[in-house]
């Protein structure tokens, strides 16, 4: 499997990926891998996972663990 191509962002020294798709993809592939190690834990509570992707100041796409109802809250 080919790996998703990225770049550390200005923002911090976070993953940022070019474009949105990138970004829908390595999301995809991150949940699937977090997926397999509760699997193979046999457990799923305390597996942190990511739940969405964000675009920065600097028109970068990362993914995050927060959740849009937190995130809301938060901006509140």
């Amino acid at each position: 499997m080919k790996p998703v191509e990225w770049q550390t962002c200005e923002c911090s020294s976070k993953r940022g990926f070019a474009d949105r798709r990138s970004a829908e993809k390595a999301l995809g592939r991150a949940q699937a891998k977090r997926d397999r190690s509760a699997e193979r834990q046999r457990v799923r509570r305390g597996i942190a996972r990511e739940h969405r992707i964000y675009r920065c100041d600097h028109e970068m796409y990362h993914l995050t663990k927060q959740s849009r109802r937190d995130y809301l809250g938060a901006a509140a």
